[in-house]
This record gives structure tokens, sequence and C-alpha cells, in this order.
């Protein structure tokens, strides 16, 4: 009966079922029935796209639109649907369902009616595990019964007395929820499947790689270093000549390779209030601060603010904690008594007014904490006996940040002072969680060492909240009037027009005292300014084609196709000055070397013109402080003996000095027990890396014409 009581508690999802599709139609763009009317076809023959040679119809696009804006509706009510978003995103997937199908169909790559099978019964999926017994476990056996057998719902509907009608209805989203399921599996297992059969041959890792990717990951050192960078020579110290240029693109060209792109130059015309609209914002603030200034109670007050939280879409916050709500919020809720109204107040959102509905203390506290990490290393004895002389210098009043600056070996809060800002109960590892909620521990405190696995924490609580707000706010801000909107598009469209009749775009903007914005050369899966549709729209027209738009985010834009190329190798104008900043990083290390020989062979630090940095926990994997792929210079560190110092290392942006103070290499003794998963690890990676390197391959070479934007006759 368990699960009878859970099909009844979620029946209001399918009984809104018919409703939220309503809604969720409701929001569908109107190029979609524009479409129709124009094409004068059925959904199910409007193509809205062709990916070689097969399509996507009208109508399974807009289904499946439907289904995402239908459950994010049900998870989330009060959520904003993006309704564009949505759309890239189903027709992303489409495409690539199709593109998978197609190349499985050429490798012979199958997924049966078995396997999916096998996953739906035996390994059930995450959404689907809602069927509980009384004791609130999952009940396996009523669920396999209920996929094998979806009609039982019915039956077990119908012995509780539910309605012939909503039986059918729930029956109904049941075998669809069924069908959405298993085809959402079969994508997922045809694409492992396609990456298991493409990265076959590049996916199994040699022992030897393997065990020099369990040493780099299980190694680490303290090291000082010196790092003379590039940044440290002008400009104007080196040259690099047209010829040398020439020369660079000439060799390397081959590798720069082109793809179809497009550049835009744009003109931005914001939807902004104008001076009229906001001063009638102003009007209806007085209008609102006045009335509440009328009434002699608070009482009479709160009752008011009640009624115009429904006129003005008054927000209500559930209890916060105090440090959560911003700080000139804060302030003024932390001085109203329960009820009272305060406002008008001018804040980021607009001109608010506050009621505070409630105050509790102490049932979620937050505090806000420091720590000092010491790490284990080789030796746990020492590391604890380190943490315990650490804490005593905190407890006699030593600076806890600057100890933390110089002991802590946590690299994201160190440089912080060791702060690690408020955190309530389940948000720290349970071991200082419980030392810094223990009975008794106020603000102040130094706490520990307190062991984890990461090592010894010397912990000190530097503040402790235990209040908690509710309150509603209203914010009126100006709103864009209809009149405003259309002077905006008039001004927009008039130099449209201009641009039209072959005014330049920057004559234009320079008249209209705008900025003529750019955006560079971008390839059609990218979004310029947001929008797939201004995408496509570039890439359906050719150079000095223009249009007018409303675009999210931006307002009316005004764009214009500034360039256009085409598949090829990219010309030596756009690679230039690229190719200059690559042999200008080159001739700057040629002019550090002598430099950087000089420190090396000099005793290591004894250049005060050089600046010595410190790092702990480094890796073998090209990041060291400041910098990053600089692969020749942590492998240098870890082929240098711990107390020793290298030579010049020349970097890809700096020479580098480092002199290697510790070091905890890997036991490569463990290593044989491990060898399996790393190597099932490894494998894993290179598997996916060249299934994703392949299908974008396949995608680039495939015949695809979005339709959605067009016309179909």
């Amino acid at each position: 009966m368990g699960a009878i009581t859970k099909i009844r508690q979620i029946s209001p999802y399918f009984l809104g079922f018919v409703a939220v599709l309503f809604v969720a139609f409701m929001v569908i763009q109107d190029s979609s029935c524009e479409t129709i009317k124009k094409s004068r076809k059925s959904p199910e023959n409007v193509e809205i796209a062709t990916i070689n040679g097969d399509r996507i119809t009208l109508a399974d696009y807009e289904r499946r639109v439907r289904d995402v804006v239908e459950n994010q509706r049900q998870q989330n009510p009060n959520q904003e649907i993006d309704d564009e978003t949505i759309r890239q995103q189903v027709y992303d997937e489409m495409v690539n369902e199709i593109l998978r199908k197609q190349e499985s169909a050429k490798l012979g790559v199958v997924v049966t009616p078995q396997q999916i099978i096998d996953v739906m019964v035996i390994n059930p999926p995450e959404q689907l595990q809602f069927f509980k017994d009384s004791t609130g476990r999952f009940d396996k056996r009523l669920y396999q019964e209920l996929v094998t057998n979806p009609d039982r719902m019915g039956e077990m509907l119908a012995a509780q007395k539910v309605p012939q009608q909503d039986i059918d209805r729930q029956l109904q989203q049941w075998k669809k929820t069924l069908f959405d399921i298993e085809d959402g599996l079969r994508s997922q297992m045809l694409q492992q499947t396609l990456a298991s059969a493409v990265g076959a041959s590049a996916s199994i890792p040699s022992v030897t790689e393997a065990e020099v990717q369990y040493k780099n990951s299980n190694s680490m050192a303290d090291v000082q270093f010196i790092a003379l960078s590039t940044d440290r020579v002008a400009d104007n110290a080196v040259s690099v000549s047209d010829d040398e240029i020439k020369a660079y693109y000439e060799k390397n060209k081959e590798y720069n390779l082109q793809k179809r792109s497009r550049a835009l130059k744009y003109l931005v015309f914001p939807q902004v209030p104008s001076l009229k609209d906001t001063q009638n914002a102003a009007k209806r603030s007085q209008r609102l601060a006045e009335d509440l200034a009328a009434l002699p109670t608070a009482a009479q007050k709160d009752s008011a603010f009640t009624a115009e939280m429904t006129t003005y879409s008054g927000v209500t916050t559930d209890f916060v904690p105090l440090n959560q709500i911003d700080a000139m919020t804060s302030t003024v809720l932390a001085s109203l008594a329960q009820g009272e109204v305060f406002g008008p107040l001018n804040t980021a959102a607009g001109i608010t007014y506050f009621r505070l509905d409630g105050r509790r203390e102490g049932v979620t506290p937050v505090v806000r904490a420091s720590h000092i990490l010491i790490q284990f290393g080789t030796n746990k004895d020492s590391a604890k006996a380190e943490a315990m002389k650490i804490m005593g210098r905190a407890k006699k009043g030593e600076d806890f940040a600057e100890l933390a600056r110089t002991y802590s070996k946590d690299p994201g809060s160190a440089q912080q002072g060791g702060d690690l800002n408020f955190f309530g109960k389940g948000r720290m590892v349970p071991e200082c969680e419980t030392a810094v909620f223990a009975p008794g521990v106020g603000v102040g405190d130094v706490v520990g060492p307190v062991e984890t696995q990461f090592g010894f924490h010397v912990i000190k609580v530097t503040d402790r909240q235990t209040t908690e707000l509710k309150f509603s706010q209203i914010v009126l801000k100006p709103t864009i009037s209809s009149a405003t909107k259309q002077q905006t598009m008039a001004r927009a469209q008039k130099a449209a027009d201009d641009i039209i009749g072959g005014a330049p775009i920057d004559s234009v903007g320079k008249a209209l005292k705008m900025p003529v914005q750019v955006a560079p050369l971008f390839t059609s899966d990218s979004p310029v300014l947001s929008s797939r549709e201004l995408t496509s729209w570039a890439f359906e027209n050719d150079k000095g084609a223009v249009i007018r738009k409303d675009v999210k985010y931006y307002g009316t834009v005004v764009s214009q196709v500034s360039d256009a190329r085409e598949v090829g190798i990219k010309p030596y104008e756009d690679m230039k000055d690229k190719i200059k900043s690559i042999l200008l990083q080159r001739k700057k290390l040629d002019y550090l070397k002598a430099k950087a020989e000089q420190i090396a062979a000099s005793p290591f630090g004894s250049d005060s013109s050089v600046a010595v940095m410190s790092q702990s926990g480094l890796r073998n994997n090209g990041a060291i402080t400041g910098f990053g792929g600089e692969f020749l210079a942590t492998e240098k560190a870890f082929s240098t003996a711990p107390g020793s110092t290298t030579g010049a290392v020349r970097g890809n942006r700096a020479w580098f000095v480092i002199k290697v103070n510790a070091r905890t290499d890997a036991n490569m003794s463990l290593f044989p027990s491990e060898r399996n998963a790393v190597m099932q690890n490894m494998s894993t990676k290179i598997r996916n890396q060249a299934y994703y390197a392949w299908f974008q391959k396949v995608k680039d070479n495939s015949e695809i014409e979005d339709l959605r934007n067009k016309r179909n006759d």
C-alpha cells in the first residue's frame, strides 16, 4: 500500500499535466505559428533542420521543447523560463542524436532492446526510484511490476476508487514517462557504445605511461624559485621583422586552418526607462509612502503593506541567516520590530519598502572561522607537534592571519589569513565542524589541533551568528513605457535604414554618438551576443547585410556583417599579430638568458633585484605559482635532489631557477596494487577525449542546415 500512497502523493503532478502543457505551449515563440501559417503544411511535414539528408520536423521539435518546459515548471514553478536557451539546447541535442544514429549505422553499433530492459528493470534510473514500501525503502518488486506491465498502475488506482478520467490521465503520463526515459537511456547508451568503439584503439595506455602518471600524481615538493618573466622585458627592447613573421607564417600555415566564420559590427539601442518613466516610478513611490504614513498604527501599516504586496508584486524571503543578507538591508531589518514597515530606501534593485515578518535565534547557527593546515608529510607526529606549537603561539595572542599566511598549507585560504568565511552545519569536514560548534566554544577561541584526512587544523572562531530574519519587500523601479519602446525602435530602424542605404555603420554610430561595437570572427556554433538567432542570421547572409533585432539582455541591436570567411587557411593578415607575439616572446627569452644563467651560477637568493617565491605542494603538472603549462620547470624540480638548486630552466613565459627544499616522492611499491585502477582511469579519459574529438570532426564535416529562421514554402 506504500506505493499507492506514493502514487497519490505525486498525482497532483499528473493531474496538472494538461494545464502545464497549455501554459508551456503559451511560452513557445510566435515564430513557430508563423512558420505553420506560411508553410501551409502540417507540423509533421515542416522541416526545421536537415542533417546529411535526415530531417527534424517542427512537430518533433516543438514536442521536445514543451517537454523540457514542462519539466522545468514542475521542478521549480517560480523559475523564469529561458525559452531561447531551451530551444537551442533541444535543437543541439536532436542534431547530435541524428548524427550518432547515422555514425552508429556506419560502424554497425547498436543498442538492443534487451540492453534497455536490463537497465530499466535491474538498475532503475534514479528518477523512477520513488516507489517506496511502508518503511520508506525502494520497493523494487512493485517497480519492476509496473515497468514491465504499465497497465497494472491503472488497475491499482482503480482498486483505490480513483475516478476513471484521472486513471486514464495518470496512466497516459506514466507510459509517456517510461517512453521518455527509455528514449533517453537509448541515446545515452548509444553514445557510450560509440565512445567505446571510437576510443578503443587509443584508449589502452602502456604500463610505463600509467607508472609515470601515478608517480606524478602522488609526488609533491616544497620549493623556492626565481622566475625571470618575459614581462620584465619591454616590447621595444627586442624587435621582430616582417620577413620573420612571413617566414613563420609560411612554415606553419598548414596548421592554421580556418572554419567558416563571420564578424559583426553593431549598435546597441538599450531598452531603458526614460526620464519620464523614472519620474513615474518616483510618483508611485511617493503615493505608497504617503498612504503608509497616513495610517496611525503599526497594525494598519502591516495590513496595508500586505495588500500592496499584491499590487506591486512584492517578494517574501523566508528565514535566512543575517550574514546572507546584504549589509544595507540587514542594517534596516535588524532595527525593525516584527511587523514594522520601513521605506522608502534607495537600493541597487530600486526604491524599496521593507517589512520584518519574523526573527528567530539558534535554529541554524553559522560561524566564521579561520584555520591553519599542517599536512602530515612523512612524519605525522612531527606534523602534530608543529600544529601544537603554532596553536600555542595563536593562543598567546600572535596575529592568527599572519600565522596562517606563513605556515598554512591550504592554498585556498592561506593568503586570506586562513579565513573560511561563514558556514553552517554540514558545510565543513565533520571533524572541524564538531570543533567549532562544540559547546563553550566562543568568538575568539582557538581550538585544535583537529585531525582530518587533510592533516592537522588549528582553528580560530572569528564570528558567530544565530539570528535569522524573515522579511518582505516591495521594489519600485522604473518600467519602460510603450512610448519609450517605440521611440527606441524608431531610432534603431532609422539607423538600419541609413546603413542599408549605403552609410558606413561607423559614420552612423558617430552621428548618433554611440559606440560601434565589434563581434570578431566567430563560428556557427557560437551564440554571438548570446543569441543563436543572430548567429544563424549572420551565416545565412553575406558581408554587408544589415538587420534590426531585439536581443535579450542587450536591447534593440542594429547589426551588419562586417566580414565573411569560408573554410580554408587563415590569411596572413589574420595571423600576423599572433605570430608577432609568439616571436617576441621567444626573443625576450633569448634576451633574458644571460641574466638567468648568472642567477643560477650565484648562491640562491643572493641577487636582490629578483624576488624569491615559495610554493608548497608543487606537483609535476606544469603548474607553478603565477605560471601554467611550464612542464619543463616542474619536471626539472622533480629530477633535482632535495637541498639542491636547478640550473637555469627555459620555460614558455619565463626562465626559472628552482631550489628544492623538500620532496615527498610517490611510494612506487604501491603501484602494482593500484596499476589496474590507474590504467582504467587513464583509458576512460583517453577514450572520452578521442570520442569528443571524433564527434566534433563528424559534426564539422556534416551538412547541417538550420531552417528555423527560414520560411518553408
